[in-house]
């Protein structure tokens, strides 16, 4: 059964209690937690330069499945450090990527039966057998990216996972895809002199940016961007598609990020609310931005307080289309875990006349968060009187991406990886309420 979500009230107190009773408040370090920061990519195609081993692990000691000989094409699947996953000869594993080279076809040619739109909602599963463990489930209508045929499955990746469909659900997507030859920064990324952690910088990317693809050196790619060419680490970018450009027509979203300034909101240790939710807006910016086209507008840009009422009437200032709050929950029970969302009531309460249509908003967050981070429990859309939400002007819903208290949330929410995981699938939630409502 699930218990009853803490009050607002019980978020300050915690956080209030944990400031008074002398604990150490250190500024935290947004540095990864180890967790797997790998993704997948439209398949790419690679071709060996030397007969390479293929091997079970990303490691040199990892079990040698085969033996790829000099000169044959594999298919790109994902970067893992200085290695990349591919698969060859019905096999996937991996491959030491200083030993491959861009086809010269993978960059040139157009593909018409890569892609594959599911009819249904579909479960993307570990292996090819309905007992197989789901993965996360596809909505109806969701474009997949083709990887192979095994039965009467497809092996597919989608949300940066890869498994296993059904392939009596799925139907050939009406439209080609083009391997991209741009790429899509997932961070804000130092742009070098040199293929080298050592390198000169000489400029950083802001996440959400388009780069020009110019070939690939070890783990890292030449680009060019902003008039300048040098060296990004690979691992930190992701395949562009124009399927998803210029749809925003420039419309304004608003987005809160949580807390500010003296009120830090929840806080565990050295974890505070306000930075998450800074971090978290700043890379829900960059996508809407960046990936959609839409104009964005932060309540705060920095750590400064802002009132509940001053965030509602720069919403209105600001002539928003949608209004999105940021924010991490908390709990004095540490077994409380999971995302929701929180949308107005039709009680008194509300005087926002976008009650439908915020509810419409929140659902479509939730359901991208709830299909892209199967790992964090999905607790719903919730009807609740927040200010922010129930006394705005414009649809609206605020977002709990996870309860600071809870181990396995925390390790989540200061990871970048999923932080940025969060902002994407936050933005492809409010893309999708905006293209099916305007």
């Amino acid at each position: 059964m699930n218990k009853p979500k803490p009050s607002w009230s019980l978020k300050l107190l915690i956080s209030s209690s944990l400031v008074l009773t002398g604990t150490a408040v250190v500024p935290f370090s947004f540095s990864s937690t180890g967790l797997d920061t790998s993704r997948v990519e439209a398949a790419s195609t690679y071709t060996t330069t030397a007969n390479l081993n293929l091997r079970k692990s990303a490691s040199t000691s990892g079990t040698i499945l085969l033996t790829i000989p000099s000169g044959r094409s594999v298919t790109y699947l994902g970067t893992y450090g200085s290695w990349y996953k591919v698969s060859y000869g019905g096999q996937t594993g991996y491959v030491s990527s200083q030993y491959v080279k861009v086809s010269t076809s993978s960059t040139t040619t157009s593909t018409s039966t890569k892609t594959y739109t599911t009819t249904v909602n579909l479960n993307l599963r570990k292996s090819a057998s309905t007992t197989g463990t789901i993965l996360l489930t596809i909505p109806s209508g969701r474009n997949v990216t083709y990887l192979g045929t095994y039965g009467s499955w497809y092996k597919v990746s989608y949300g940066r996972q890869t498994g296993y469909i059904s392939s009596q659900y799925v139907k050939v997507s009406t439209t080609s895809t083009t391997t991209a030859k741009t790429y899509v920064t997932t961070v804000n990324l130092n742009l070098r002199k040199s293929a080298s952690t050592t390198g000169t910088i000489l400029l950083t990317i802001p996440s959400g940016r388009n780069v020009t693809y110019l070939g690939t050196y070890g783990s890292w790619y030449k680009v060019s961007y902003g008039g300048q060419t040098g060296y990004v680490s690979s691992q930190y970018l992701k395949a562009s598609t124009t399927t998803n450009t210029s749809t925003g027509s420039g419309r304004t979203v608003v987005i809160d990020a949580g807390h500010g300034g003296y009120d830090p909101g929840a806080v565990y240790g050295s974890v505070q609310e306000k930075v998450l939710t800074l971090d978290i807006a700043n890379r829900l910016a960059s996508t809407l931005s960046g990936t959609y086209n839409y104009t964005v507008r932060m309540t705060r840009a920095n750590d400064t307080y802002l009132s509940l009422a001053n965030r509602v009437a720069l919403t209105k200032s600001y002539n928003g289309s949608a209004f999105v709050s940021i924010h991490t929950n908390s709990s004095t029970n540490t077994s409380y875990h999971g995302h929701e969302v929180l949308v107005p009531t039709t009680e008194s309460y509300t005087t926002n006349p976008y009650v439908t249509a915020s509810r419409s908003l929140g659902t479509s967050i939730n359901r991208e968060l709830g299909a892209r981070i199967p790992t964090v429990r999905n607790r719903g859309v919730k009807y609740q009187n927040v200010y922010v939400v129930g006394k705005n002007s414009v649809p609206s819903a605020l977002v709990e991406y996870g309860f600071i208290t809870n181990s396995n949330d925390r390790s989540h929410l200061t990871s970048t990886t999923y932080r940025q995981r969060m902002a994407e699938a936050t933005a492809s939630g409010i893309h999708q309420f905006m293209r099916s409502t305007y």
